[in-house]
Parts: structure tokens; sequence; C-alpha cells
């Protein structure tokens, strides 16, 4: 019987325990872990705690049940630790966007979600992307539509009265890594009961070619941000908007027919 792929599994904890509060460890616990990797010599790759990292995560895949709460709890009694929680937990992966936590002071303000200038239709959209598209059924048809040149990237925006200028953004999470972000700030919620990433503050954003590297014309400052996935797709809403707005026009998506 072929072995399961619980990677989801493994980046859901790793974020579970980013962003929850993390108890006091055990008296030493913190002092020992950081003795033991000052001990061991300079590797060039990986590090100890990338060692440690990639066995926690080969163990959540063999024995989910069994291991994913010594794991969590594992993950947490770390992340407590300062030192440790920098060396280990200052980035995180979560449906093909790559979040890197910043400590330093942000911006204040974002400008408005751009939104798209140029337009094609959903259908002819939906025959040139390699992922099932959706659409927010709150937010009616969109007033623009786009699709990347490598057609890796399907975007829509609206603007209306309630919600001034929104933007959505798609793209098949379980094949690439699409966005990467230096935020302020994460938050943990769910959209229909689905793991999802909410940006309160103002963080830099830049799309990703297929090597990982910078687009760098895309670089620029994005607002509130709500991340999440239906099936294989990843959505990136962005908007001046509340979290429990987002929410609601996230949870409307529907596949566009």
């Amino acid at each position: 019987m072929p072995e399961k792929d619980y990677s989801a599994l493994a980046d859901e904890l790793v974020m579970f325990g980013r962003l929850l509060p993390a108890p006091v460890p055990d008296a030493g616990l913190a002092v020992a872990v950081l003795a033991r990797i000052s001990d061991q010599p300079q590797p060039k790759t990986p590090a100890p705690f990338q060692r440690l990292f990639q066995q926690i995560v080969i163990g959540v895949r063999r024995h989910r049940r069994r291991t994913a709460a010594v794991v969590l709890a594992l993950l947490l009694s770390l992340l407590a630790a300062p030192p440790v929680r920098a060396a280990i937990a200052d980035w995180f992966s979560f449906a093909g966007v790559d979040v890197r936590q910043d400590p330093s002071p942000g911006p204040r303000s974002a400008p408005p979600a751009p939104t798209i200038a140029s337009s094609t239709t959903l259908e002819a959209a939906k025959q040139l992307v390699h992922f099932v598209p959706v659409v927010p059924a709150l937010l009616g048809p969109p007033q623009g539509v786009e699709v990347s040149r490598d057609r890796r990237l399907l975007s829509m925006s609206w603007n209306n009265d309630r919600d001034g200028p929104v933007r959505l953004d798609e793209f098949d999470g379980q094949l690439d890594t699409m966005f990467a972000k230096t935020a302020h700030g994460a938050e943990f919620t769910s959209v229909a009961g689905s793991f999802a990433l909410w940006f309160s503050e103002p963080h830099s954003v830049v799309v990703l070619n297929r090597d990982g590297t910078s687009r760098t014309e895309t670089a620029r400052l994005a607002g509130h941000t709500l991340i999440w996935t239906t099936g294989d797709t990843t959505m990136r809403l962005e908007a001046d908007i509340s979290r429990a707005r987002a929410i609601e026009i996230a949870a409307s998506v529907r596949p566009v027919p």
C-alpha cells in the first residue's frame, strides 16, 4: 500500500506552532537544546536545527496520529526559547506562499490593492490556466481579469462602494511557490473549515518565478490580505476590509462555470 503524503499536515503543524502562544518549557530545556546545538561542528548544510526539523517532518508523515501531538508540543517548547525561535521560525511556507517574519517596525500604511487594467474573460482565462479557477459570488463578475504570461497566475479585480478596490490572485499552490512576503505579523484563521492566514499590517510582497527568483517589477507594499486554499488552488485576497468581511468573501467562492 503506497505511503500517504502528509506534507500538508507538516506545514500546518509548523504554522500552528509558529502562530499560537507558546507555553513555558520545562526547566533546562532551552539550555539543553542550545548547548547541544553549540557543541555540534558547524556544517555547511544542513544545520543542526534543520536536521531536527527534517526528522520531525519524516516522523509526522510516517506516524500521523501517534506523533502529531508530540511534534506540536516539541515545536511549542522550542519556540518558547528566543534564540531557538529566531533560528527555526523566522520563516514558514503556506500553500505556495513563503512568509518571512520581520520584527523591525513596518510601514504604517499601504496603497489600495492594484486593479487589473488589461482584461480578458473568465471563460478564456479558465482555458489558459492549469488549475480550477474560482470566483467569489459575493463580489459578482470581476471588472478585470488577466492571466500571467507563464499561465501560472490568474488575477481578478473589483471596485465597489462597500469594499473599495479588491484584488484576488489564484494559482496552483501544490505545484509552485508563487508569492514571497515579508510581514510583521500573521494571524491564523480559517475559511470554510480550512487553514488560512490573515495579514492585518502593511507588508512587502513579490511574485516569484519558477526557479524561486523574484520578479522585481512586481515588488510592492500590500495591505490587508487573506490567504486560503480550495482544493489545490491557493487564493490571495487583498483589500482594505476587515478580516470578517474577507472571510465572508472567501467562503463564497465558486468554480468558474
